[in-house]
């Protein structure tokens, strides 16, 4: 039991000794830019055009894979949303998509009018038809 208390005791002091520490400072060299990385990439930038925006404006040179792992390590995990672009509004400009539908489905494949340039017959050689693809 004595043992215990003794590293009870030891553990409070240390706690209080690391209370006095000062914070550590960002490792990353981009920390102090992330609002305006942020607002860069919401404003529709890529990696590289901030990457040249940096280094022309900034004086910062980082490498455009840099600032992808910067932003993916701090993202948010969100659930995976499916975007749909939404309807042109245009009348009479195209057929509703059922009908578009029908009319594809209703077409000739290619290959029903495509003929053959080769003949085969079993247990004999490839040949070229003679008869410019007829069958």
């Amino acid at each position: 039991m004595n043992s215990l208390s003794n590293n009870v005791c030891e553990s409070a002091v240390l706690l209080a000794d690391f209370s006095d520490l000062p914070p550590k400072p960002p490792r990353s060299k981009l920390e102090p830019h992330r609002e305006l990385i942020r607002e860069l990439r919401r404003k529709g930038r890529t990696y590289r055009e901030v990457s040249r925006l940096f280094a022309e404006r900034l004086g910062l040179r980082v490498a455009p894979s840099t600032l992808h792992s910067f932003v993916k390590v701090r993202a948010r995990h969100r659930k995976q949303v499916q975007f749909e672009l939404p309807a042109v509004d245009l009348p009479g400009a195209r057929p509703p998509v059922s009908a578009r539908l029908a009319a594809f489905k209703a077409k000739p494949t290619a290959q029903e009018a495509k003929r053959s340039r080769f003949v085969f017959r079993e247990n004999e050689p490839l040949t070229l038809s003679t008869d410019g693809g007829a069958r």
